[in-house]
């Protein structure tokens, strides 16, 4: 059974926009897209919010050589799954919607994947999967930079979760990976 975790990049005052809605300020070095590469390879699938999925749709089937061999073709071939509620068809090659019950949909696709699913951008879809109760692991690349303001990477209502450190990656760049487990409901720091 696979796990769904969410990689995004933030900065250390938790934005993943700053306030004109662009993440030029997120660092992308050889390094760190050997890491994309080699997560690419590891995952079964992709979820993303609707407007991450479109930015992303516009993109990725025309990506050149600015992005590796290896990102290029697996964007293309991994299914890649939407949470909204407003689109109502899909373009980008093996994309799906989730429909009117993503908890579900996303918990069958747990169930039926080998390997983990990455939830890959949008705060509102972060937002909803923590909600959703679906999230197993947060991947925070937290970037060395405070941007004052712009899209925050949670925001809106959600449950409290409790959450564990299992793993930290120092980047040259001075970024860190920082990956969190979620503990299950009704448990406790101990």
């Amino acid at each position: 059974m696979g796990r769904l975790f969410l990689h995004i990049n933030v900065s250390l005052d938790g934005y993943i926009t700053d306030p004109a809605g662009d993440i030029d300020w997120a660092f992308a070095d050889e390094e760190f897209q050997r890491h994309i590469d080699d997560l690419l390879e590891s995952i079964d699938g992709m979820v993303f919010g609707r407007t991450a999925f479109e930015q992303l749709a516009a993109y990725w089937p025309t990506a050149g050589d600015e992005v590796s061999t290896t990102q290029r073709r697996r964007m293309h071939e991994l299914p890649k799954y939407v949470l909204s509620r407003t689109l109502r068809g899909t373009e980008w090659h093996n994309s799906h919607l989730l429909g009117d019950d993503p908890a579900g949909a996303l918990k069958d696709l747990k169930r039926r994947s080998d390997r983990d699913l990455a939830l890959f951008a949008g705060g509102q879809a972060a937002t909803s999967a923590v909600r959703l109760g679906v999230l197993d692991q947060l991947r925070l690349v937290v970037n060395p930079v405070l941007l004052g303001g712009g899209t925050r990477l949670f925001d809106g209502t959600y449950p409290k979760a409790d959450l564990q450190l299992t793993d930290t990656r120092r980047f040259a760049s001075g970024a860190l990976l920082l990956t969190y487990d979620l503990k299950p409901s009704g448990t406790s720091a101990g």
